[in-house]
């Protein structure tokens, strides 16, 4: 019964029926293009993003390492007993923070 009355309803209103599923379909094309389209310009743009952060990078890593090296050749060398006294603070700083140098206070080992 409720079928034929459905059948019924739907018979009479084909035209309704036809722009409801118009709407419903443009709509669905709309959103798919405009994700697309989208879509395009975000990766077109992290990609952009990337090469310049990708070239920052290496100039930042460049100037690092350059400046390393002009702190080594302007440092004078250690003698054998400043290295000495070095070590001894290290080994202090391990055993004191451990937390800190998990790895060489032999904490998980």
């Amino acid at each position: 019964m409720f079928a034929s009355r459905f059948a019924k309803l739907v018979g009479q209103n084909k035209g309704a029926w036809r722009v409801g599923m118009a709407v419903v379909v443009g709509g669905v094309t709309f959103k798919v293009v405009y994700f697309n389209f989208s879509r395009g310009l975000m990766v077109d743009n992290d990609h952009q993003r990337h090469i310049q952060a990708t070239e920052h990078l290496r100039g930042a890593r460049e100037f690092g390492s350059k400046m390393a090296k002009e702190r080594e050749d302007k440092a004078t060398p250690l003698t054998p007993e400043q290295k000495e006294q070095l070590q001894e603070y290290l080994q202090l700083l391990r055993e004191a923070q451990p937390d800190v140098y998990p790895k060489e206070s032999k904490r998980w080992e």
